[in-house]
């Protein structure tokens, strides 16, 4: 979730979690949810959001550019959007992290846009993940990393 702040005649987008933009390598691999075995009557009235099956098992390199308590951008080949990946992070001083997480949203080629600061700045093709499940050792180092860069 994103607020609008107008700044003079700037409009900044204030996002809801800090985040932090790293070069961290992650191995990644496509999966889908877990099946639910549901009695009869909650199976009549259940419904749920089926991940992107297309690619299941698909193993590939990534690098995080941007992370957050509950997110992160991976610069890769974009998934196509609910795909549900695994994510095994190597946080430099920390230790290896496995996350889970759904593609919310993609980038599909690499743009240049200009930072409120007027510089340049070319952003890869890749995906925005929202994690499913991250330890919460990991989530308090990423919080930690986090207030201390803002």
């Amino acid at each position: 979730m994103s607020q609008s702040v107008t700044n003079g005649d700037q409009k900044q987008i204030k996002r809801r979690d800090a985040r932090i933009e790293v070069a961290w390598n992650v191995a990644c691999e496509k999966t889908v949810e877990i099946e639910q075995d549901l009695q009869g009557p909650l199976k009549e009235v259940y419904e749920r959001v089926h991940a992107d099956p297309i690619d299941r098992g698909k193993r590939f390199a990534a690098t995080l550019r941007d992370l957050s308590v509950n997110g992160a951008f991976l610069e890769a080949a974009p998934l196509p959007l609910l795909s549900r990946v695994v994510l095994l992070i190597d946080i430099p001083s920390f230790r290896q992290v496995e996350a889970v997480g759904w593609v919310l949203w993609r980038r599909t080629a690499a743009c240049t846009i200009t930072r409120p600061t007027g510089a340049p700045v070319t952003l890869g093709a890749g995906f925005g993940v929202v994690f499913e499940w991250i330890s919460l050792e990991a989530r308090l180092e990423i919080a930690r990393r986090v207030a201390l860069l803002a």
